[in-house]
This record gives structure tokens, sequence and C-alpha cells, in this order.
């Protein structure tokens, strides 16, 4: 059976006009090309996913970009031949401007979302060029991109659209980013509506039987289908109570500070699914500092690298440091949670708060097609974002924050002081996350 591509949250071209002849297109699907001619499976590969434009890039290590672009995707009032318009791939022009070591960039594209894009070597990365709707979503795919390149280095932008690109965007259109167009094979129309023809012949000896058929087959209820919505946004949402966040940090304590001449400057950890990934960074402080003492100085399980000369990462994980999120569980009210942080205010330099958004679940429909009805039960959630900073001693008082709080990031600075009164310290953490509310 063929593969489409599918134009939906994870997939899907989107097309961006630069002028009236130039065109920018996101959302590629991207496949390595191992084992024959590139060019040729290159075309086998766009036809299989029907696409309508492809490009294939590299040389003994190759990889094929394919996508469908309809007319409909140009908004152009210059009625200027389709030959003279170039599309040009945006992942192509990424890897193109970034043909060193691995890396990575997450976008925000008000008209599709978060745009999540990856090359190494100069290669565009399968399972990259694609979309998220949230940053969440994004910076999960980057957390498993990380494991597979502990070296990924990561560009964000706030914003990309006709009127704001980075640099690299426009210098790098030519033609070796210019799209192609799939040409169609002789006799496909003819084959096409013949085809057309058979499949509504049979549709009309098929559905009656068929439609008898879902009369007596059983139906989920609905309560079983919305259950499933929530056991997937569980797993891919889990949360960090008080006691899996201080698991990290005590973590923390293992990192040797000055070994051999080499100075511990931060520790930087974020999670990925259950467990947490974390590093910490070095600078070589004396000229008789050597990368095998710090080598012999690092815990049991770590790793350690050497970028340069001067500086050098631990990392290491932590594992099991998350808990399921229970969206049946009792709430906190919103006064609780936020009384119980205004009254540790003092021990921060600062804790803040966002308005927040709700989080729509995406309905679930039955075998009939029928969107089931959501039950009592399930309740209304809000994100709201959160970001603490101060000493790291004034940690310990988050044990009382009751309300589910999903940990996208913990940093701990090293050296200069901070703060004033007891929230001065020379060892400085910041926090940022994300806190679910659930209404009764």
């Amino acid at each position: 059976m063929q593969q489409s591509i599918a134009s939906s949250g994870q997939r899907g071209t989107h097309v961006m006009s630069l002028s009236n002849r130039e065109y920018l297109v996101f959302g590629l699907d991207w496949t390595p090309l191992v084992g024959g001619d590139p060019t040729k499976l290159g075309r086998q590969r766009a036809r299989s996913l029907r696409a309508t434009h492809y490009l294939i890039k590299g040389g003994m290590t190759a990889v094929v970009g394919c996508g469908i672009i309809h007319k409909g995707d140009v908004s152009d009032s210059s009625n200027l031949p389709e030959r003279t318009r170039s599309f040009h791939a945006a992942g192509a022009i990424f890897a193109l401007a970034h043909q060193e070591g691995v890396i990575a960039a997450i976008c925000f594209i008000p008209e599709r979302g978060y745009w999540f894009v990856a090359a190494n070597g100069g290669l565009v990365l399968a399972q990259t060029d694609r979309w998220f709707d949230s940053i969440d979503e994004a910076d999960a795919a980057l957390l498993v991109l990380k494991e597979r390149f502990p070296n990924l280095k990561v560009l964000r932008y706030a914003l990309l659209d006709a009127s704001l690109q980075p640099d690299w965007m426009r210098a790098n259109l030519s033609g070796h980013t210019r799209l192609q167009k799939l040409p169609l094979r002789k006799y496909l129309s003819l084959c096409l509506i013949g085809l057309g023809l058979l499949a509504t012949g049979l549709s009309w000896s098929w559905f009656p039987r068929e439609a008898a058929d879902l009369r007596v087959q059983p139906q989920e209820s609905d309560r079983v289908l919305w259950q499933r919505v929530l056991e997937g946004f569980a797993t891919a949402h889990p949360i960090h109570p008080p006691e899996q966040l201080f698991k990290v940090i005590h973590a923390w304590h293992q990192a040797p500070v000055s070994p051999g001449g080499w100075k511990l400057q931060q520790i930087v950890c974020e999670p990925s699914n259950m467990d947490w990934h974390c590093a910490a960074n070095y600078q070589r402080k004396h000229r008789l500092a050597m990368s095998r003492l710090l080598d012999a100085a690092k815990p049991e399980g770590w790793t350690v690298e050497f970028p340069d000369l001067d500086h050098a990462v631990m990392r290491w994980k932590v594992l099991g440091a998350a808990s399921a999120f229970e969206l049946t569980s009792p709430s906190v009210s919103l006064k609780d949670w936020l009384s119980y942080l205004q009254s540790v205010t003092p021990v921060f330099e600062s804790i803040q708060i966002g308005s927040g958004t709700q989080i729509t679940l995406p309905a679930p429909v039955n075998s009939l097609g029928m969107v089931a009805q959501k039950p009592a039960f399930i309740k209304p959630m809000k994100r709201r974002m959160i970001a603490i900073k101060g000493p790291l001693r004034s940690i310990s008082v988050l044990q009382g924050l009751l309300v589910p709080v999903r940990w996208r990031s913990l940093k701990l600075e090293l050296g200069a002081v901070m703060g004033q009164g007891i929230r001065r310290s020379a060892l400085t953490v910041n926090l940022t996350g994300d806190i679910f509310e659930l209404f009764e």
C-alpha cells in the first residue's frame, strides 16, 4: 500500500512567499538513500509518497525531501507562469547554512505552529522538518534527538514569517535548495480514471453488506475512548512532584567543584520522558590543568567531553525522576497553591507565573465516525508557566507546592554572588516549567 504525505499536526508542507517568484517550503518528508543510485531511489521515494516536488541532497551519503505543493498553497496575484516560480526547501537551506556538526532549530511560524528541523554534516535528518502544536512537544522531540547526538547545538527563533527570517535563510537560496517537480508517468491519468471507475463499481457491491456488518459490531463506550485520550496525554506529560525534583538536584552534589585546576561554572538539567539529562560545564582555570585530571574526577557512570582545550562537559542521567500525571486525582485549589507561592517569595529572588492557556483534549471518534461525548469525570485543565530564581538553599521550601508541575529546565549558576539579605548566594538556581490546574 502506498503511503501519502498527510498535512497533519506532525507532517505537511507549508509554503511561505518571499516574492512573486521565490517561495520557501517547510515540512518535507526526509529519507536517507542507501543501496543504489540516489537519483533513482529519490524519485522512487517521491512517487511512493505521491509527492509533487522533491529534492535530493548529498553524494555517497544522500537524502531526499518530498512534499506536496497544491496550487492553493501559493498566494500570488501576478499570474506568472508556474515554470518561472522557484520553490526552495527550508530544511535544505538550514542544512546548507550549518554544515559542521549536528545542529537543530525550533522556530515559531504563526500559520502552522512550531517548526523543528535538524541537520548533520549539511544533510537534513530524518524525522525532522516537522510541526508541533506547542513548544513542549517540540522540546520533547529535541530531547530525543539529544540522546542520539549529545553534542547537539540548538537555535531558537521566537518568530519566523515572510517579513522576518534569520540571515542564513535568504543568504542560502540557490539551485542547491530548489525543489524539482516530479513528472507524471505516462498513462498515469488513464490509469487513475480506470481505477476510479473500478472503485466506484466495487463500492456499490461492498456498501450494503459492510453497513450491515457495522450494525452488529459492538461499539466501545464513550468513557473507554476518553480514558485512552487521558492516558495518552498523561504519558506525554509526566510531572515532577517535589521529591522527584529533589532527586535531580541531589545528584548535583556529586559534581566535583574544582578538580585539578578546572572550575565548575554551571549545571543544566532537562527532562526526557521519566528521566533527566544533566550536563555540568567546566572551565580550565590553571595552565597545568589537564583533561586526564578532570576525567579521573568524574563520578561513576558519568561521561566527560572536551569541546576545546579550555572547556569540558560532564554528562549524566537521573533515572525515574518523574511521575505519571493522575488526571483524575483531587485538584489543588487555585487559592491554595497561589497562597503558598506568595508565602515563600521572601526566600527567592523572583517567582513568576503566567496567566495560562486552556488545554483542549482531542475528542475521540468511535468506529461509526461519531464524536464521543465527554464524561463528567474529565476536569477542565489550564497550563500556566512558572519561573523561579533564587539561592539553592531555598529550593527545599518547594516541598509544599502540591499542584502538578512539569519542570522543563533546571539550571544552577556558580560564582557571582546575587540577591540581597537571605536571598544572597553564590549558588543561584533557575527553574522553568508548567503548572497544570485542574478545575472541579
